[in-house]
């Protein structure tokens, strides 16, 4: 974990989560795949929606609601970077071109790095999606949304790593 500061792999190898009895104590509990799954949904939904909320907001106000528009390929990539995201914390799957577990840690300039890059991958996937569904299938802009999320996803440990080795040099 040392020659990774800007990594939570401890996430990734262990079932032991922080919990809060909402008394103002805190402890770490044990859970079970589901409970260590759920927290980890939980941590990345807040990672993603926070950060990401400049975009979130611009594709809530953007159109009205319709099937196929930016609204709908932006759920998709959202709710895909955070199962990706919920995944790859959980140790469940590695992420793209690392040979470490776990997701990135929370340090100011990684949080400035998660800033521009949710808000890019929202931005690609739901402009992008909209253009394909004029151009091409609405299905086939949803799968480009999709994927776009999952490789968002897979590929931000990697990102983050090297960003962060950016600064330390």
């Amino acid at each position: 974990m040392a020659d990774r500061p800007a990594r939570q792999t401890r996430a990734a190898t262990t079932r032991r989560r922080q919990s809060w009895s909402g008394w103002g104590e805190g402890s770490v509990d044990e859970k079970d795949g589901v409970g260590v799954f759920l927290d980890d949904v939980a941590y990345t939904f807040g990672d993603v929606s926070a950060l990401g909320l400049p975009m979130l907001s611009v594709l809530l106000m953007a159109d009205a609601s319709e099937w196929f528009g930016l609204k709908a390929f932006g759920l998709v990539a959202w709710l895909t970077m955070v199962g990706g995201g919920a995944l790859i914390r959980g140790g469940w799957v590695s992420p793209l071109a690392t040979d470490a577990l776990g997701w990135v840690a929370m340090t100011p300039r990684l949080v400035a790095l998660r800033l521009v890059y949710y808000n890019a991958t929202l931005a690609l996937a739901a402009y992008g999606g909209r253009a394909l569904a004029g151009r091409w299938s609405p299905l086939a802009a949803a799968g480009f949304a999709l994927v776009v999320g999952a490789l968002s996803a897979a590929l931000f440990p990697r990102v983050g790593d090297s960003f962060y080795g950016v600064g330390a040099e």
